[in-house]
């Protein structure tokens, strides 16, 4: 990776609003890849979703209306899986393995 994953964090701080809010998705993928661990992070793993909790969980996440953008996001960087017909949403297991190199040590 060209860039070190905190030179990406610290331009995410522009990024969110005083309340935590991404209040504009990324172009940039490695940021758009944290800016969705920050999501996944508060999705249980083993329980079952509706598209609606899942977008509950978005919506206090982010200030624009986008909810279908970071849904589908999420689920084509594999952070989520879901049924064929988007009646079931989870949290895939492997998703911090997939993107260790990302996810920041505090």
């Amino acid at each position: 990776m060209e860039k070190s994953i905190e030179t990406y964090y610290k331009k995410l701080d522009n990024y969110y609003d005083s309340n935590d809010r991404l209040i504009q998705y990324p172009s940039k993928r490695p940021m758009r890849i944290i800016v969705l661990i920050k999501i996944a992070e508060q999705i249980e793993l083993n329980r079952k979703y509706t598209e609606k909790e899942i977008n509950e969980i978005i919506k206090l996440n982010i200030a624009f209306d986008d909810i279908e953008l970071i849904r589908r996001e999420m689920y084509q960087y594999k952070f989520l899986g879901r049924l064929r017909d988007g009646s079931e949403y989870w949290v895939e297991t492997d998703w911090r393995n997939a993107y260790a190199e990302y996810i920041r040590e505090d």
